[in-house]
């Protein structure tokens, strides 16, 4: 049984792809295969898995089957959806034909090899495994489900969301005033009175914010100019192919301005409806919104930001529609068919099954206590308001979580905890999280810092994560919602903070890229509709500072038969200058850690990436003042290099060996399933075992599909530009 050791030790030294699931690793000794690892269970970032191994003497013979059981802590990268696996401890290995004695001594030996380990695994066939284990789920419990206003149009037209009634405030080095309160730019020339709107390549001019809004306006040179100073960085560095408005029979949309909570069903002409096969559904097809008809009742439900409504007719009244009491004919609705992404928010299918395990594995880094900080920016000196029922206050006038317990203040930075005994800092790494913040109810604008965990530490290092709660994605009876659904009141005084928002932007959820934002802009994509404003110093309208949730402009079916999603890679185009601009497509894009300079660590594939980047808009670069990453050291193929490095290859077996909770072998053939016994397999008959191993052999399946059908967007992306800054003096600490 000394070839067990050899196994782990032959892969210290290299990181091992799902994709090159089995590996074969050629010893002295003979031939040793390790299956694809199994896993039982993932709380936070800790992970439980099993994996079937054999050993092929290098004499010939039959090989010897056993199984071995892990602990470990994952580090997961998601734009790369690859989970790095880290101090892993070998609980238990178990050989049929090995004798207590020799099992003893292997585990002996495994135990001082374990630092050594170096494997990683594919997200999607973690998330595909995740579905047969044993875990603890994470659900919001007290989420709002009261329907926003549902404005219905027969026209192609864009929702302006504006944070409660209109702010307008003064525009630095002019004589304009600016809508404060929205993410849109909408600039008053006071000479005239008229408002400005800029849209994509087109400006809208009204005398009333409510309208009418008459396209094509022409506006004054000082409201072009700081309608310039004021773009996002988002939009800046966008491709201007995609600032065009144009629906699909090229119209230009009309403007509608809501105040309140709101969302948009735009269609081109009168609502049409098209049948789904299979079912005893309609929808609507010349609208991207997710409108159904059910033919038996003439019931109208529609999806919005995950919850469903129905009603008797589409003008409403509205209602909240429970997922679970949805009609049956919903979870019929073929992968690969129209509309067939509305399947992850009805409980049940294999679409919403994947989306709630995926809400729940963290994205993870490493934190250098010593390099790291935070600063928090007030308007004004800081204010608190109670938290309520927990006893703990949140600060009002900053866009920063910070909140206070028991006289001590943690703020919550870009998915990092952060400790001061002061409001005003200094802020150092928290280790030690109160667990009285996990008690923040729903209807607190901050709820979102529940799901910021530090789960170990070192005197120099901290290892946290954040799960999708962070970034709005939280699981509600049986499926993912997007927000709270709480409208929360914003911060407007020197400076507007605004809350999380859970209606205006369309957003809804796919496989491939989570939450996007979609429908409410109709057939427009909301790249140029949104601009920096002066006034806002860190913007939070889709929850954490710094995050907002990519653009998946209405597209066809994401599903292929069988629920496998279909990745869609992100192509780029040549631009000025030698810079690549995204021209279609969706990608995943960075994630918050990724907003650090300097002292925090994100895994990538092939380890932790060691290069600090930072992110802004649509792509990522190196940090000032440092350069890239270098380019892999010649010598071929990974695959040759892993051999040299004595990581073994891929090997020519089939990825079709499973080990059972109790240890027995199990491997699927073309005659069936088949149970090792002594030196050889039988049939394995119509046993637990086999019912349990088949359901992971499905997961492994679509697993193996959902990441090969995935492709990592290039790596080079367009320079950002910097941020125009207001001039104004903030209180930062």
């Amino acid at each position: 049984m000394k070839f067990m050791l050899i196994v782990f030790m032959l892969c210290a030294a290299s990181t091992v792809l799902a994709a090159d699931w089995p590996r074969e690793i050629q010893s002295p000794e003979g031939t040793i295969t390790i299956y694809q690892p199994q896993v039982d269970s993932l709380k936070n970032n800790q992970m439980s898995a099993r994996a079937a191994v054999s050993v092929t003497p290098a004499g010939g013979g039959e090989p010897v089957f056993g199984a071995v059981w892990l602990d470990c802590r994952v580090l997961t990268d998601r734009p790369s959806r690859t989970v790095k696996l880290e101090d892993v401890k070998v609980k238990e290995i178990k050989f049929p034909a090995g004798t207590n004695q020799q099992t003893s001594r292997i585990s002996a030996s495994l135990e001082e090899e374990i630092p050594r380990l170096d494997l990683t695994l594919s997200l999607d066939e973690l998330l595909e495994s995740l579905e047969t284990a044993k875990k603890e789920n994470e659900s919001a419990d007290d989420l709002e489900v009261s329907p926003p206003r549902i404005i219905v149009l027969d026209r192609p037209a864009v929702l302006v969301r504006i944070d409660g009634d209109p702010v307008l405030v003064d525009v630095e080095g002019s004589s304009l005033k600016r809508v404060a309160n929205t993410p849109f730019f909408i600039a008053q020339d006071p000479a005239s009175g008229r408002l400005y709107l800029r849209g994509g390549e087109t400006w809208y001019s009204t005398v009333a914010l409510k309208g009418p809004w008459q396209q094509g306006a022409v506006p004054p040179q000082q409201v072009a100019d700081a309608f310039e100073k004021s773009k996002s960085v988002d939009e800046s560095a966008g491709d201007s192919a995609a600032n065009e408005v144009r629906s699909t029979t090229g119209k230009i949309p009309d403007i509608v301005v809501a105040t309140e909570p709101a969302e948009l069903v735009a269609s081109d002409g009168p609502l049409q409806f098209a049948p789904i096969k299979g079912t005893g559904l309609l929808y609507a097809s010349n609208t991207p919104a997710k409108l159904f008809l059910q033919i038996s009742t003439q019931e109208y439900y529609i999806l919005i930001s995950g919850r469903w409504y129905s009603a008797r007719g589409v003008a409403g009244p509205w209602t909240y529609h429970a997922s679970d009491k949805l009609p049956g004919d919903f979870a019929k609705i073929p992968p690969g068919s129209d509309r067939d992404d509305i399947l992850a928010n009805v409980p049940g299918t294999i679409p919403a099954k994947e989306a709630v395990l995926d809400s729940q594995i963290p994205q993870t880094a490493e934190v250098d206590r010593g390099q790291t900080s935070s600063q928090v920016e007030y308007d004004g000196d800081p204010q608190f308001q109670p938290i309520e029922n927990t006893g703990m206050e949140y600060a009002v006038n900053t866009a920063t979580p910070v909140i206070r317990v028991a006289g001590r203040y943690y703020d919550c930075d870009r998915g990092i905890w952060f400790e001061s005994g002061s409001p005003l800092g200094p802020w150092s790494v928290c280790v030690a999280v109160p667990p009285a913040i996990y008690t923040i109810p729903p209807r607190c604008p901050v709820y979102y810092v529940r799901y910021v965990r530090v789960y170990s530490s070192t005197p120099t290092v901290a290892y946290v994560g954040y799960t999708a709660g962070y970034t709005g994605c939280y699981m509600f009876r049986g499926t993912v919602v997007y927000g709270t659904g709480y409208p929360y009141r914003p911060w407007v005084r020197r400076y507007y903070f605004p809350r999380p928002w859970t209606w205006g932007f369309g957003v809804h959820y796919d496989p491939w890229t989570g939450w996007s934002i979609g429908y409410s802009t109709g057939w427009w994509r909301p790249h140029g509709w949104f601009a920096y404003n002066w006034g806002v110093v860190r913007p939070g309208w889709w929850g954490p500072v710094g995050y907002r949730p990519v653009y998946r402009p209405f597209a066809g079916p994401v599903y292929r038969i069988g629920y496998h999603p279909i990745y869609r890679p992100v192509a780029y185009r040549e631009a000025t200058e030698g810079a690549r601009a995204r021209t279609i497509g969706v990608t995943r894009g960075g994630t918050l850690y990724d907003r650090w300079a300097s002292g925090v660590r994100r895994p990538e594939a092939g380890g932790l990436s060691r290069t600090p980047v930072v992110r802004g808009g649509t792509g990522m670069r190196p940090a000032a003042g440092r350069a890239a990453a270098a380019p892999a050291a010649p010598g071929g193929t990974r695959e040759a290099r892993d051999v040299r490095r004595g990581a073994g290859r891929p090997s020519a077996r089939e990825n079709n060996v499973y080990a059972t909770p109790n240890g027995k072998i199990l491997r699927q053939t073309s005659r069936g399933w088949q149970q090792r016994e002594g030196n050889g397999w039988k049939d394995a008959g119509n046993t637990p075992e086999r019912r349990g191993v088949e359901g992971e052999s499905q997961a492994r399946q679509r697993g193996a599909e959902r990441s090969s059908s995935f492709k990592k967007p290039p790596s080079e992306r367009p320079p950002q530009p910097a941020r125009q800054d207001d001039g104004r003096e903030r209180k930062r600490h």
